[in-house]
């Protein structure tokens, strides 16, 4: 069901909003809404902790919400107060924390009259018609915790692993207290390179094209990247929701979503080797085979503008217009995940609804012995093999996606379905292009996925022995809302 957007008194959800300007009505909303929904919390180091009601205690659980509200949980106005603060003086902001509901954590408390109204939402990630249409693998397949109905999950995060844990603890105290259950502690750690930039475990950039819903951000990035190309600029509504469990006209939330991706790293690695040996490239321009899979080189300078790396700040002001997968291919990552204007399925503007607020962050569950920054360089696929690959993780390490929308069908599950799933898209000459290669799940069919044969020389043709996939292993994971403030100080 698709939820209804409607401006309310004095706040405008069709544009972004300028919160050091903020009217009276801008500023309640800032402060009834959670944290990390409009702009990522930025802290390195987090806890992601998956709890259970106890459903004959629901008093004892709104009272935990409560408290949780009224002391622990960080409002939007706040966190933009303390990232003002960071960037004046370098004072980390501290402690961060955010808590989300499950359709069945309204319903052990007894609220699922004042749960929003949307059907993947009651229905979770863990039911067979949304595993269906993800192509997601069986629930057997799913790492334990995540099998299991999950009630709420609370963020908490801080700047050094001592302080997450210390933090976490507290909040595990609180919850246990009040008589919930602890299924799962996921823990996240932010990965950079050398210029300070987020990363995964692949070694790519990540995050760097974000939908922006704050003015300051804009003109940031109009100022120091351009914005020319790409507009960053998205609106208010494109991550908030209308909170049904309060009256007034302030109170926002967001419907988030979980997701745990195993990276299967020495696996990709070898892969991107072997295709730069089937494409025959030597040298520096072996970086190419993983540039155009990803859309990407490693320090994310997108390959539709580059044939290199170009080592400076990732660019973000670039479509795909003049470049017929002769650059960057139509099945690469970035491209399927954000096509630009080049889906051929719907009008650019049209085709923008569908991006979401992301928020993911790295996690390793097995400590990495090498960070990917220092890894040795490799001529060609032998010294790969001998002097890179036994360096990699083999599972046990990959990325906590996390993001904010508005609505489930309409971005998260549009996006992966319709667009990294679909070997069909985009809707390009020269298709089917292949799945996603490195989300996309289902049928990678082999001829699909097709390569240039020459970076920018499209006389040359395209290869089409190049299939690239399953390398990302979804382990489990739930839909959530993310309620404003407002409604759990008053349960």
């Amino acid at each position: 069901m698709r939820l209804s957007v409607t401006s309310t008194s004095g706040i405008d959800l069709d544009n972004p909003l300028k919160w050091t300007n903020a009217s009276p009505d801008e500023e309640k909303l800032l402060q009834s809404l959670q944290g990390n929904i409009l702009k990522g919390h930025g802290r390195p180091f987090t806890a992601n902790i998956f709890f259970k009601f106890d459903k004959a205690k629901p008093i004892e659980s709104r009272r935990v919400l409560r408290e949780l509200a009224n002391y622990h949980l960080t409002n939007a106005h706040r966190q933009l107060l303390d990232a003002k603060r960071y960037k004046e003086t370098r004072q980390g902001g501290g402690a961060f924390s955010h808590l989300a509901l499950s359709f069945k954590g309204y319903e052990a408390l007894g609220l699922s009259n004042l749960a929003p109204d949307d059907n993947d939402f009651k229905l979770g990630m863990r039911d067979a018609v949304s595993i269906s249409a993800l192509t997601d693998p069986p629930l057997d397949q799913w790492e334990q915790p995540f099998r299991d109905e999950i009630h709420g999950v609370l963020l908490a995060a801080d700047e050094t692993e001592s302080k997450t844990e210390q933090l976490s603890g507290s909040f595990i105290e609180l919850l246990e207290d009040a008589g919930c259950t602890i299924i799962h502690v996921q823990h996240g750690k932010a990965l950079f390179n050398g210029a300070g930039v987020g990363i995964e475990h692949f070694g790519y950039v990540d995050g760097r094209s974000q939908p922006l819903m704050l003015v300051e951000d804009i003109e940031k990035e109009s100022k120091n990247a351009g914005i020319s190309r790409w507009d960053p600029a998205f609106p208010l509504k494109t991550a908030l929701v209308k909170d049904p469990g309060t009256p007034d006209e302030f109170s926002f939330g967001s419907f988030f979503i979980f997701r745990k991706l195993e990276q299967q790293v020495r696996a990709f690695k070898t892969r991107e080797q072997e295709i730069a040996d089937i494409l025959n490239l030597t040298g520096d321009d072996r970086e190419l085979a993983g540039g155009m899979i990803v859309g990407r080189f490693e320090d994310g300078t997108p390959v539709t503008l580059s044939k290199e790396a170009r080592g400076e700040v990732p660019p973000n002001d670039f479509n795909y217009e003049g470049d017929a997968g002769s650059r960057c291919p139509f099945h690469g990552h970035i491209r399927k995940a954000n096509p630009r204007g080049s889906g051929g399925a719907e009008d650019p503007k049209d085709e923008r609804k569908h991006l979401m607020a992301r928020r993911g962050i790295p996690f390793e569950d097995v400590k990495r012995t090498v960070h990917p920054a220092g890894l040795p360089e490799a001529k060609d696929l032998n010294e790969f093999n001998t002097k890179v690959a036994p360096l990699l993780p083999v599972d046990g390490v990959g990325l906590l996606f996390m993001a904010y929308n508005h609505t489930i069908a309409d971005q998260f599950q549009f996006t992966q379905k319709n667009w990294a799933n679909n070997a069909g898209f985009p809707f390009q000459p020269g298709g089917p292009h292949g799945i996603d290669p490195v989300i996309g799940q289902g049928i990678n069919t082999p001829g699909d996925q097709k390569l240039p044969k020459e970076w920018d020389n499209p006389a040359q043709g395209k290869n089409d022995t190049c299939s690239f996939a399953g390398f990302v292993k979804m382990k489990g994971g739930e839909y959530f809302f993310s309620p404003s403030l407002t409604f759990l100080k008053t349960l």
